[in-house]
């Protein structure tokens, strides 16, 4: 069998794993549900303050996707191969024709393949729910929300994967985990405020500096929100924010580059280190 056989092979087998322990439906009905109360809110809480048609119930329910899809990337696998090597299944595996990097991408992409599955259809049924509310639906904002987050969760995916390569055991990889989900979706948003009191002697109000929005872009996290923000309100939303037109820096190569490379480079440590570990 050729390697792109085997990587194959590996992802399949992944996938069927995934919706046999209903990975996937999880994925869906959190999405879903909680997505659909989102886009829902300025409906049924008028008094919440919150207002605008469905491009804004969409990026309500973005806002949600941010804090949800991460964690859900993180736990469909984190333990997609440390928990083989605690047990020690894994060396069986690796005793037969597939290689370690291999198994790697294998997995990337199988589990990969689960979760965008999940979020798709997560995301379809909260189309239709918006669509039903509000009476029409911004098919290309929504689409292209949705495919941003499928890619949010294959950046979180890729440092799942990586983090559970370089892992020996199941508590050491979910230790690494939380402290990723911690540090790229709850505290990174600290780190711009602290760069900008540390610059300019204060703290950002209305108006703020074009390199600000960058650093807050270069996470995963970050980049996914600055994506979705231009695609529900064009290059508006940065301009306001800047107080004029946009740097070139702040384009949607450039979050798109951020959010592939969360993907690519942890996969690649990962790869680094299980290559040379001793699975003995």
């Amino acid at each position: 069998m050729t390697p792109s056989g085997i990587r194959l092979t590996i992802a399949r087998k992944e996938f069927g794993d995934a919706l046999r322990s209903r990975v996937v439906w999880g994925i869906v009905a959190v999405i879903a549900v909680m997505t659909s109360l989102s886009a829902a809110l300025p409906l049924l809480v008028p008094a919440a303050g919150v207002s605008g048609g469905p491009e804004a119930a969409i990026g309500g329910a973005s806002q949600f996707a941010g804090l949800l899809v991460p964690i859900m990337a993180l736990i469909a696998a984190y333990l997609s191969i440390a928990g083989e090597r605690e047990s020690g299944s894994l060396k069986v595996l690796l005793g037969l024709p597939p290689s370690r990097g291999e198994v790697l991408v294998g997995k990337f992409l199988g589990r990969g393949a689960a979760v965008a599955a999940g979020i798709a259809s997560g995301f379809a049924i909260s189309g239709a729910i918006t669509a039903v509310l509000y009476g029409r639906l911004p098919l290309v904002a929504f689409l292209v929300t949705t495919a941003l987050t499928v890619l949010l969760a294959v950046s979180f995916l890729g440092i799942a994967v990586g983090i559970s390569a370089l892992s020996e055991t199941r508590a050491r990889a979910m230790t690494l985990a939380i402290t990723a989900y911690l540090g790229l979706t709850l505290l990174w948003d600290l780190a711009p405020n602290g760069v900008h009191l540390l610059v300019t002697g204060r703290l950002p109000d209305a108006g703020v500096p074009a390199w600000f929005l960058l650093v807050r872009g270069l996470s995963p996290t970050g980049a996914y929100n600055a994506l979705v923000q231009r695609a529900l309100l064009g290059d508006g939303g940065a301009g306001t924010a800047v107080g004029g037109p946009s740097p070139a820096y702040l384009s949607p190569v450039t979050f798109l580059a951020v959010m592939v490379a969360w993907a690519a480079v942890p996969l690649l440590v990962g790869y680094l280190g299980f290559r040379r570990a001793d699975l003995s």
